[in-house]
C-alpha cells in the first residue's frame, strides 16, 4: 500500500503537490492558534477563516496536481502550475496576516493598507480563475488515451462549472457582503459559518468550486464508464448549485 501511494504520488505536479502540503501544515498551525489566540470577529474566532482556507486550498491543489498531468503541453503545465501556486499562497498570507491583526481579509476597505490587500487578492484570484478555464478549455481538445472517455468529460465539466461558480466571489466582492437580507456575521452552521437566518451566496460558491473534486469522484465511486451519466449528473449539480445561489439570492437560508 505505501509504494502505491509512493508511486502515486510520483505522479502529481511537484510544484501543486508541495503547495498543497504547505497548506495542510499551516492548516494545523491555525487550529493550535485558534487554541491559544480567542479573538473574534463578527461573532467567530479570527482563526477560523484561515483555518477553512488552508483546508480548502489544500484539497484544491492536490485536485490539479493531479488533473494537470493529463494536459500535453509541459509549458502549459508548469505556468499553471507556478502561478496558482503563488497566486494561492499570497491569498493565504493575506488572510492570515489579517487575522493575526484582528482584521478581516474580505470585504475590508476601511484603509487604503485594507483596500489594497483586498483589491491584490481579488485580482490573484481573478487571474487564477481565468488560467483554470483556459486550462478546463484546452481539456476539450484532449482525446481520452490515460483517461477513459467517462473521467475526461468528468474534468472538462467539473473545470467550466468551477470556474463558473468561482466568479461568483466577483459578485460578492462587489457588495462587500456575502450575506443577502442580513448583515454578514451572526447564527450560522458549525465550522462553515452559512448563515441560519438570512441567505448565504457562500453555499452556491463553495458548491461549485467543489465541482472539481465532486464530478470527478462521481466516475471513480460508481465506476462510471460512458459518458452520458456524467453529462446528466453534472449538469443536475450545475443546476443545483444555480438553484442555491437563487435561493441565496431571496435572502433565504439552505438550513
Amino acid at each position: 500500500m505505501a509504494m502505491a501511494y509512493l508511486r502515486f504520488t510520483q505522479t502529481l505536479n511537484p510544484v501543486l503537490l508541495n503547495t498543497g502540503l504547505l497548506h495542510l501544515i499551516l492548516l494545523f498551525v491555525f487550529i493550535i492558534a485558534s487554541a491559544f489566540d480567542h479573538r473574534q470577529l463578527l461573532g467567530i474566532n479570527l482563526w477560523v477563516k484561515p483555518i477553512k482556507f488552508a483546508l480548502s486550498i489544500a484539497i484544491y491543489c492536490f485536485t490539479w496536481a493531479w488533473i494537470i498531468g493529463y494536459l500535453p503541453s509541459l509549458a502549459t503545465q508548469r505556468n499553471f502550475a507556478w502561478f496558482t501556486a503563488v497566486a494561492l499562497t499570497f491569498e493565504m498570507a493575506a488572510i492570515a496576516s489579517q487575522a493575526a491583526l484582528g482584521r478581516s481579509s474580505h470585504f475590508n476597505v476601511g484603509t487604503p493598507y485594507n483596500s489594497i490587500v483586498f483589491a491584490l487578492m481579488g485580482v490573484f484570484i481573478v487571474l487564477q480563475t481565468l488560467f483554470a478555464l483556459y486550462v478546463g478549455i484546452l481539456f476539450f481538445g484532449v482525446t481520452p488515451g490515460a483517461l477513459n472517455p467517462a473521467m475526461l468529460w468528468a474534468i472538462r465539466l467539473a473545470i467550466i462549472t468551477a470556474c463558473i461558480f468561482a466568479f461568483q466571489g466577483g459578485y460578492m466582492a462587489s457588495k462587500l457582503s456575502h450575506t443577502v437580507g442580513a448583515a454578514d456575521g451572526g447564527a450560522g452552521l458549525p465550522l462553515l459559518n452559512w448563515s441560519r437566518r438570512a441567505g448565504d451566496l457562500r453555499v452556491a460558491h463553495f458548491m461549485g468550486l467543489h465541482a472539481l473534486q465532486i464530478i470527478p469522484l462521481f466516475v471513480v465511486l460508481l465506476g462510471i464508464s460512458s459518458v452520458a451519466p456524467v453529462i446528466w449528473f453534472s449538469g443536475s449539480y450545475f443546476l443545483l448549485t444555480s438553484a442555491l445561489f437563487y435561493q441565496a439570492l431571496q435572502g433565504h437560508p439552505v438550513f
